[in-house]
Order: C-alpha cells, then structure tokens, then sequence
C-alpha cells in the first residue's frame, strides 16, 4: 500500500473519531463501531476492516451512518469511504432486533499492481440486521449490492463501541 493512501485512510478515520466525539452529546445513538468483512469485486477477492458512525436519525427511522474501509487481498488494497443512508424498520421487527435498508454513495480509491491508482464515485444497495445487546452496544451483519462502481458483494459484521 502507498503511504498516500495509508495517510488518507488515517486522516479519514481520525475524522471519523473526532466528529463522532464531538456530536456524541446531542443525538448519536451509538457514535463508533468496528466492521470487518468479505468484499467480492470483477476478479478481486479481498477481507475488508473499516470503522463506522451512527450520526443518528434525520427524519424517523432515517439514519446517515457514514464509514471508511479498507480491503486487501488479491495484489490490490481498496479504500472507500462511504456515505450511507439507512431506513431502520420499527414495524417488521422488535427489540432487540433491527432491520434495515437504504443505499450508500461512496468514494473507492483502488491501488493495483501495474495499474496505478484509480478513483471512482460508486453507488451500493445496502441490507442489514441489528442485533442490541444488553451491555448497550450493537451487533450488526449486512449485505452490499454494488449497481454503480462498487464491489459487486460485501458481507460485513460490525460491532458498536460505545
């Protein structure tokens, strides 16, 4: 991995953190969770790790979760930052248990061996389930269709922080 896109990686989670850190007064629900995973793209296989923060709700049961990844594997290592909105469904389900759905714009930074390395503005379809533990935090497994310069598949589980 080149050291420009380990300290993008770095800036970008650091972001992460201290947005999260400092909205954490007003309405984050869980402000910072780890996630990590299997990503399936073209002929690219690769595990993927990443952090992620719940912004909470914009309007009910409407959440911006924004998140940066890395995935490596197959001679490539792919950053993306992603930008999800998720719709948190409170009728199909009930506690401790959430499902949700929504889509994610995201921002891929892909290093390859010959290739340089390339960026693309991709659009995911996003399917997941949440688990809510008794000690406060969250479980969580979802599933990612690539429809536009994404990851054809993503499986990720992820747990809250705090």
């Amino acid at each position: 991995m080149s050291r420009k896109m380990l300290l993008i990686l770095m800036v970008a989670a650091a972001s992460l953190a201290a947005g999260a850190a400092s909205a954490q007064t007003t309405f984050l629900r869980h402000p910072l969770g780890i996630r990590a995973g299997v990503t399936s793209w073209d002929r690219i296989s690769q595990f993927h790790f990443g952090v992620h923060s719940d912004w909470g709700e914009l309007a009910p049961n409407l959440a911006l979760v924004p998140g940066v990844e890395m995935g490596v594997g197959d001679d490539f290592t792919i950053v993306t930052f992603n930008g999800d909105l998720l719709y948190r469904s409170t009728e199909l389900v009930s506690r401790p248990w959430e499902m949700y759905g929504g889509g994610s714009l995201s921002f891929n930074i892909v290093d390859g061996p010959g290739s340089g390395s390339t960026t693309d503005l991709g659009v995911s379809g996003i399917a997941g389930l949440n688990r809510y533990l008794s000690n406060g935090h969250t479980m969580l497994m979802e599933v990612r269709l690539g429809i536009i310069d994404s990851p054809d598949l993503k499986v990720t589980l992820g747990y809250s922080l705090f």
